[in-house]
């Protein structure tokens, strides 16, 4: 990228809170926000997940050190960290609207971290406008600044950046993966899990273990539910079944409430300041 990364100074006596999640995008923001806001009260936040895969802690170390910016690690110690100790005390793994490991592992970490005066930075792309109307959708007390989509970034461009950091991108990305998930996301579809199967066989049997424990398929097909042991090698598509990326948006909100508040949402895209978004609860 040889483009001016230039902001707008915002001095702010608040703390901004940049929500790392060892991607490119969540990387590129953290660095454009430090360089946006004049505070002493800046920190950069990773809410930990230990199913992501063991090279984002390096990633997160590169980061550290090439940015001179600490990187502070909270998560949920209650339940170890753990997609698999949130599904087997739910009994559940996911629906229609979601799944319950974002809500307990990321949502509500930040929110037990939070402070209601906090500005907050999330890294969604410009590709991602339906990412921030459900974000805002289902945080409307949240002061949001997107920088990245704001500013018009794209994914394509947050890679470039880390490159030009001379900084290694995270392996999930080497793999083909267009997300720093979970080795193993359960919003994958069946292209995606024989992919998994591939590259972690260990992460696929232990979900696919996991699936009959609970009695609960991840994928489905007309027929009814297509649990990972029965599942064929050449059925779905990595491309088009790969899960979206797991952040704060990826949270359970009603189709029917989404659909209704959209064009509320977008005339206060439009209307607002760029830089910080503020809300009152409603």
């Amino acid at each position: 990228m040889s483009e001016d990364l230039t902001l707008g100074l915002v001095k702010s006596n608040r703390r901004v809170i940049s929500w790392f999640s060892c991607g490119a995008s969540s990387a590129f923001a953290t660095y454009l926000a430090r360089e946006k806001y004049l505070t002493h009260t800046f920190e950069a936040v990773y809410c930990r997940v230990i199913e992501e895969h063991s090279d984002n802690l390096r990633f997160l170390s590169d980061f550290e050190i090439r940015c001179d910016l600490p990187i502070k690690i909270i998560g949920d110690e209650r339940r170890n960290y753990s997609i698999f100790d949130v599904f087997n005390a739910r009994r559940f793994i996911k629906g229609p609207t979601g799944a319950p490991c974002t809500t307990v592992l990321k949502k509500n970490v930040r929110k037990a971290y939070e402070k209601l005066s906090d500005i907050q930075i999330f890294g969604y792309t410009k590709e991602e406008g339906n990412r921030v109307e459900r974000f805002l959708d289902a945080n409307s007390s949240v002061n949001a600044d997107f920088i990245l989509f704001d500013e018009g970034y794209t994914k394509k461009d947050c890679i470039e950046f880390i490159k030009d950091l001379n900084i290694e991108i995270p392996v999930m990305y080497k793999l083909g993966y267009n997300n720093n998930n979970c080795v193993g996301c359960v919003k994958g579809g069946m292209g995606y899990w024989n992919k998994i199967r591939v590259d972690f066989p260990d992460a696929f049997n232990k979900m696919a273990k996991l699936e009959r424990q609970i009695g609960h398929a991840i994928n489905k097909d007309k027929n009814g539910p297509v649990f990972l042991d029965d599942l064929n090698v050449d059925r779905g598509r990595f491309k088009t079944d790969l899960p979206s990326d797991c952040g704060f948006a990826c949270e359970w909100v009603s189709t029917e409430l989404l659909k209704k508040r959209t064009k509320e949402i977008r005339k206060l895209l439009l209307k607002e300041p760029a830089n910080v978004r503020e809300r009152t609860e409603v």
